[in-house]
């Protein structure tokens, strides 16, 4: 035990084992009151009138409730003594009766628990594990064990116990969330190992009546757990679930596999549809619940799990992945402010540090998830956030704004649990996966009349904003976490009323230079359009013609020379000699050289007006050189 393991068994040798124990600690320290401790043991033996082993949990009680609070200390020091020396087990009901911190009484014997605690919470980047030490030295005197020696089983009967009597006296009937820091810890020092991953299927199929088809899924169940992880797992078991609940509901005589017709199979994916069409579900995950059955009957086919199952009902065409009519990515100034308006009026504390952290940082959900209250950080004066390992195992840090910093601090004082250092925590547990998030942005997304609010739509949205704002593609780069460039364009959904300003206040510059060539595609003034036959549109450029749509913007990332609806005429050359001129002398040799390929074709006597543009293969080879 903490104390050693006593052997006395007389009164007398116990008393004597505890007034050597208290003088070897020395923890009191002023005269009276060491004489008064010493003397606890005389007067509780008086008053319950039975030897010390023999008391009971109910004499035990009585005498301290007839005893003012002043006065129980003395009596909780010896009970104490007690308990870590083994010649009492305590059971939870007493040490909840006794309101005794373990950890009170015996300050110098249990600091080392204390050390242990401290050493494993900061291993794992949680604060100090002082609120945990008590609950280990519960755990310790109860199980009647020293640290070394408990199991994995003594933890959990302990756990169980405790958290019904936990729950029970709380008004929410939520469990202790210390409990889940303390396991950590001890499987972290190696006194427990971790917790097994054990699926109950059967609990989980127990609703359908038909045997043979809990049979099949079991069987599959377990086949599908030496395969996949346990988050694939539960996915692919909520997915069956689904089906088979669905089809118990529809069709009560279907009784095994090789009865689900065609006919059934198209039915599940328009109710599927409909789900989509209630947004209960996305398009995305209603696809992926579809794809799990069908696989499963593929499963089912090559294992032979029914001989009577001579096809597959589902194929992959019967539901879509995509949007008929796609979401936008990003958030329309309309949805954010319905959002923002409903953070500042109805929303918890929660759903508003959510909401901020998403649409301020663009950080990804299991990265908000992840984040801990050591990867606030101030840097120079300014409060920043440190990612760790987000996607591709990648670190960053991003600047985080006044409103952003208001909310974190509102949450540490009001919002954080504490268990640990995840900020984020439910019940103890971090919420690592970002499926509560996920969850929780869905349900701020039908309060206010937003279609697919996620996370991503948020990220989106942030990298839209900087990027209307001015921000650098590449700056951009390194607050989103992208490998590279090309996945950062990829949100850059700017719109259109950004692109039209921006690109017109850069022409509009350009043009009072040498660089006057260039044109201004937002002025329709600029545009001659010609029209041969039915089909075809040349948009006369102040360089050359366009074929394309006037009415649409060009997007393209490409100079107008390198464009396969561009073809130029002789009346040209003038601007395509400036261009190739100004090239040679910034030494861009590549850009001259195909500029001067294009002058050489003009000056063919070959050449018609209009004529295209320079082959493919001229292309590819002045690219080279």
């Amino acid at each position: 035990m903490i104390l050693g393991v006593g052997h006395a068994q007389t009164d007398t040798a116990i008393i004597a084992e505890y007034h050597d124990y208290v003088q070897k600690v020395g923890h009191i320290t002023i005269p009276k009151n060491v004489c008064t401790i010493k003397a606890s043991p005389t007067s509780m033996l008086r008053v319950i009138k039975k030897p010390i082993l023999e008391w009971s949990d109910d004499d035990i009680i009585q005498l301290v409730h007839a005893r003012k609070l002043a006065s129980r200390y003395k009596y909780n020091v010896f009970l104490a003594f007690l308990f870590f020396r083994g010649y009492r087990q305590p059971s939870l009901y007493l040490l909840e009766e006794l309101h005794m911190d373990l950890g009170h009484q015996w300050g110098p014997v249990v600091a080392p628990y204390h050390q242990r605690m401290d050493q494993a919470a900061h291993a794992l980047g949680h604060p100090k594990a002082k609120p945990v030490t008590p609950l280990l030295l519960m755990l310790l005197v109860t199980q009647g064990k020293i640290l070394e020696q408990i199991s994995r089983a003594d933890f959990e009967a302990f756990r169980d116990e405790y958290q019904v009597r936990y729950r029970s006296k709380r008004r929410n009937g939520q469990p202790d969330p210390r409990l889940y820091s303390l396991e950590q810890y001890l499987i972290h020092l190696g006194n427990i190992p971790p917790a097994p991953v054990i699926f109950h299927y059967e609990e989980h199929f127990a609703m359908l009546i038909h045997e043979s088809i809990k049979q099949v899924l079991s069987f599959y169940m377990n086949w599908a757990q030496a395969k996949y992880d346990r988050s694939t797992l539960t996915g692919q078991r909520r997915a069956l679930q689904l089906f088979f609940c669905w089809l118990q509901e529809h069709y009560p005589q279907v009784g095994s596999l090789h009865d689900v017709t065609r006919s059934i199979a198209i039915d599940y994916s328009h109710y599927l549809t409909d789900q989509v069409k209630a947004h209960i579900y996305g398009v995305t995950y209603t696809h992926d619940l579809y794809q799990i059955v069908r696989r499963f009957f593929l499963f089912a086919l090559d294992e032979h799990l029914d001989e009577h199952l001579s096809r597959n009902p589902f194929t992959l065409k019967d539901i879509s992945s995509k949007e008929a009519y796609p979401v936008p990515r990003y958030l329309s100034d309309q949805e954010i402010k319905a959002v923002l308006t409903y953070c500042e009026q109805d929303a918890t504390l929660l759903e508003k540090v959510v909401v901020t952290l998403l649409l301020h940082t663009g950080v990804r959900v299991a990265e908000l998830a992840s984040l801990k209250a050591s990867d606030v950080v101030q840097i120079g004066g300014i409060w920043k956030l440190h990612i760790h390992e987000g996607k591709g195992l990648k670190d960053r840090v991003i600047p985080l704004t006044a409103r952003c910093v208001e909310l974190l601090q509102a949450w540490q004082n009001d919002g954080w649990e504490r268990a640990n250092d995840f900020l984020f925590t439910h019940h103890g547990r971090p919420r690592q996966h970002g499926t509560n998030m996920s969850a929780l942005l869905r349900k701020i997304g039908l309060k206010v009349g937003v279609v697919d609010l996620t996370a991503h739509r948020f990220r989106h949205t942030f990298a839209v904003a900087l990027l209307n704002y001015g921000i650098r593609e590449t700056a951009l780069q390194k607050l989103m976490g992208h490998t590279t460039l090309d996945m950062t364009l990829e949100y850059a959904r700017i719109l259109d009323h950004t692109v039209e300003q921006s690109f017109t206040e850069a022409v509009s510059h350009m043009q009072e230079d040498s660089l006057n060539w260039v044109p201004n595609f937002f002025i329709q003034e600029e545009y001659t359009l010609f029209i041969e036959g039915d089909a075809v549109s040349w948009i006369r450029l102040p360089l050359g013609y366009c074929r394309r749509n006037a009415k649409l913007h060009c997007e393209s990332d490409v100079k107008c020379l390198l464009c396969d609806r561009f073809a130029i005429g002789k009346e040209d050359l003038p601007r395509l000699q400036q261009m190739h001129e100004r090239f040679i002398k910034l030494d861009l040799k590549i850009k001259a050289d195909v500029v001067a390929a294009q002058i050489q074709r003009l000056e063919s006597p070959s050449d018609n007006i209009p004529s295209r543009f320079i082959p493919i293969t001229t292309i590819s080879v002045a690219n080279a050189r």
